[in-house]
């Protein structure tokens, strides 16, 4: 009974493909689906295949399904069936595979996502004249390439405490400035030959995003950001945290606003701006030294140019906190050494922009301060309600996306592909 249930769907999806297919002039046939859409290192992607995953797209999306709409996104769909495949060869290649518990396990999660029991979502598929094997070869596909980046590429990244720092500080010298919560679609632009069609294919998407088409799971079947899995979620990031391209325009956005297609490094970005607040990181405290050096009162500004000169020659021999006591004995003002615990919010505003990013132990740019110049070292630093984890977990996550999209780059420049339609 349910193989034959299985068959009548895929003869309805024949039947409905039919339509879709022609030759020439002459009538499509059951054989014009068999044939290829494109040929990937000797392995083919038929026409069927193409025509079941953009339905499968088409579905999940929430669109109507229409010759129009199919031709908007075949195209895409076809790109990423031949970066599927290419990373299943690579996969195989590598002797790397997901397990059958991984994948049910994925489709359990799926379908919780969408409020049904995972018999209720097969049904919904199958009623919708897709084949629920249709979306497990596609997750199939996601889970393995993200099994092959776990293995080939994360033990590389290794994130270290400075960058952590230089983050955080980062973040408390922009107290008060925006941060966003903001989705992304990014399509690939990986030849110049492939500009055009990959820009026509983001205004494809927006248009359909803007008469009703979820942003979420268009991102979930064409983003090629590693943010794909998560509907395109970027969490919240601050003003400044994207490439100049996008950071341009996510700063004139409005909170419920779509933008795109944004040309920036790697491709085509299409952006929607959920919410935005003010960061408020708390405070912190900092352990601070200072090598002081006095001016006369009402220095000419050569003697204020003459004085920071010195005090940069003199910081230069810091190479640590300990070595700071001897340089202030010898070489600095009274109110040179320690400076104990000091609040972040206490300092001011000059200082704080100052010492809020410095790295532990390495001494800052001659300061104007009012008795003369100063350089200041942070020996320590503790941090109120931040998660160093946290942050070092999301400079992993993004250094191991770009080394993923650099990896399907090279893969698809070492290629045999044969597009046919």
């Amino acid at each position: 009974m349910k193989e034959s249930f299985i068959g009548s769907i895929w003869l309805r999806a024949i039947l409905l493909l039919l339509a879709l297919v022609p030759v020439g002039n002459a009538p499509a046939t059951a054989q014009d689906t068999l044939r290829a859409a494109a040929v990937v290192n000797d392995e083919v992607i038929s026409v069927l295949d193409l025509a079941m995953r953009t339905r499968l797209a088409i579905l999940s999306s929430g669109l109507n399904d229409s010759p129009e709409v199919r031709g908007r996104l075949q195209q895409q769909v076809l790109r990423n069936l031949i970066d599927e495949r290419l990373q299943l060869q690579e996969a195989k290649r590598l002797d790397i595979s997901v397990s059958q518990g991984q994948l049910e396990s994925a489709l359990e999660q799926l379908a919780r996502q969408n409020k049904m029991s995972r018999q209720q979502f097969a049904d919904f598929m199958r009623q919708n004249d897709v084949l629920p094997k249709v979306l497990s070869d596609q997750i199939r596909g996601n889970l393995t390439w993200q099994a092959v980046v776990q293995r080939r590429l994360r033990p590389s990244v290794e994130i270290t405490d400075d960058e952590i720092d230089e983050i955080i500080g980062r973040l408390e010298s922009s107290e008060g400035r925006n941060q966003f919560r903001v989705s992304e679609i990014l399509l690939a632009v990986d030849s110049a030959l492939r500009e055009e069609e990959v820009q026509n294919t983001a205004q494809r998407l927006i248009d359909q995003i803007r008469t009703g088409a979820n942003f979420a799971a268009l991102a979930r079947q064409f983003s090629q950001s590693a943010t794909a899995s998560v509907g395109g979620d970027l969490g919240w990031i601050e003003e400044g945290q994207l490439d100049d391209d996008l950071d341009r325009v996510l700063t004139r956005m409005q909170p419920g606003q779509l933008a795109g297609p944004i040309r920036s490094f790697g491709g085509y970005y299409l952006l929607l701006l959920h919410n935005q607040r003010r960061i408020s990181m708390g405070d912190s405290t900092v352990n601070l030294k200072q090598l002081l050096f006095a001016l006369p009162t009402n220095p000419s500004p050569d003697q204020i140019a003459q004085m920071q000169a010195r005090a940069a020659e003199i910081a230069s021999s810091v190479v640590d906190c300990a070595s700071v006591d001897a340089l202030a004995e010898q070489y600095g003002s009274p109110g040179s050494g320690d400076l104990g615990n000091i609040k972040l919010s206490q300092l001011p505003p000059n200082l704080r922009s100052t010492v809020a990013p410095l790295p532990i132990g390495q001494p800052s740019q001659p300061i104007r301060v009012a008795v003369g110049i100063s350089v200041v070292i942070v020996c320590d630093r503790e941090r109120d309600g931040v998660d160093r984890e946290r942050i070092r977990e999301s400079l992993a996550d993004q250094r191991v996306d770009l080394l993923s999209r650099r990896y399907l780059r090279d893969l698809r420049r070492a290629a045999n592909v044969d597009i046919r339609l």
